[in-house]
């Protein structure tokens, strides 16, 4: 299999011939290209039945988040932790994406705008499940961002699982309409267009944006102004869809998108020749039962390495968060509440979640090839 580190490895070099790499983008190119590495350092694995000899050196994984070989094992401890500590009930699949005209100003100010983002989109949440015309009580949600298309052209846009009922009055209700939708998206997104652009007002003002190259042409006052007018006149995209029915179902979606990266290596047909060939899903066309196309695109090693760069994210920084009830100094109380509302329900649903969890468990084991007992795992230079 055609890797993504194989690409970087084999054309970073002419790639720096007429590009610069940031501190942070040489770092991670730097962990994938030698993940797994002979020349890096190794891994021991011993076994503990005393009885066994099994000892044996391995390569040493990057364990970077941008890395799509080290990415499986941290993905499964999420989703362990996930359902140990929030509840298996129906959840919405909400997606929120920022007008394309935006990309510019996100790719040089990453982290401020990526905030602006999940700020606004949880204001967006918070708001409607507040009004009483819609719900008068608090959810829980969790967002993910991701930031890049099918394509591995720049596209932010947030993943949510919001859970389809939460605390009102003092006890979990579920909301109203949930065969249809959770709340109007065209409401939704204008108020989503108007927080967004009343915070990154407030970054303009501290002086807090930067605006190089092409972008110094909205740099002054009367030119930034004049840019998000015209923002405000595109759409702001948000969609919906009617609540997973199970917590199976919820599962499997959070685990599609929790720490999913920007291309997988299973994607990648070919490499050779200065060019990569890899397969996505247009949208824009689907078979006759509804499923996107799948195509090849092909792309130069330069623009695939200058693409796949884009969504290297800034150090320490929180891809997934949590919002509402599910925040952190309000969860332990709003589970409390929920389980004492619906604890017939919930006992069926923990019996199915404790089959998925125990599963789970078994993959992330570490056991010894010859007799089967764990394996302790220590680093070694």
């Amino acid at each position: 299999m055609i890797k993504v580190s194989d690409i970087l490895s084999g054309s970073i070099d002419k790639y720096l011939i007429d590009h610069k790499l940031s501190y942070k983008q040489r770092k991670v190119v730097n962990k994938l290209i030698n993940c797994f590495s002979e020349n890096g350092k190794k891994i021991r694995f011993k076994c503990t039945n005393e009885e066994c000899d099994y000892e044996e050196y391995k390569p040493q994984p990057c364990r970077d988040r941008h890395c799509n070989r080290c990415n499986n094992n941290k993905k499964i401890k999420w989703l362990i932790n996930l359902l140990r500590n929030h509840l298996p009930l129906p959840y919405y699949h909400i997606v929120f994406t920022l007008p394309s005209e935006l990309n510019n100003l996100s790719i040089c100010n990453q982290q401020i705008m990526y905030d602006i983002f999940f700020q606004s989109s949880f204001y967006v949440l918070n708001k409607f499940s507040k009004d009483e015309k819609y719900f008068g009580g608090k959810l829980g949600y969790i967002g993910l961002l991701h930031t890049w298309g099918q394509k591995l052209d720049y596209h932010p846009h947030l993943h949510f699982i919001v859970m389809a009922g939460g605390i009102k009055e003092n006890t979990y209700k579920k909301l109203p309409y949930q065969k249809k939708f959770i709340f109007p998206v065209l409401a939704m997104s204008k108020v989503m267009m108007g927080k967004f652009i009343e915070l990154i007002k407030e970054k303009y003002t501290e002086g807090k944006l930067k605006f190089p190259g092409k972008l110094e042409a909205i740099e002054k006052e009367k030119d930034f102004n004049k840019f998000l007018y015209q923002i405000s006149k595109k759409n702001w995209i948000i969609y919906t869809k009617a609540p997973l029915p199970n917590s199976e179902r919820t599962l499997e979606y959070i685990s599609r998108y929790s720490h999913k990266i920007a291309i997988s290596n299973n994607r990648i047909k070919s490499y050779s020749n200065g060019e990569v060939c890899f397969e996505y899903k247009d949208y824009n066309e689907e078979d006759n039962k509804g499923i996107a196309k799948k195509k090849i695109l092909k792309l130069s090693d330069i623009e695939f390495i200058r693409r796949y760069l884009l969504h290297i994210l800034p150090d320490g920084y929180r891809k997934i968060r949590y919002g509402g009830i599910f925040s952190s100094n309000q969860k332990s109380e709003a589970i409390r509440i929920i389980m004492e509302s619906i604890k017939s329900e919930l006992k069926r649903l923990i019996e199915k979640v404790e089959e998925i969890l125990h599963g789970f468990q078994e993959d992330i084991k570490c056991l010894c090839p010859r007799c089967d007992h764990a394996v302790l795992v220590n680093g070694y230079g």
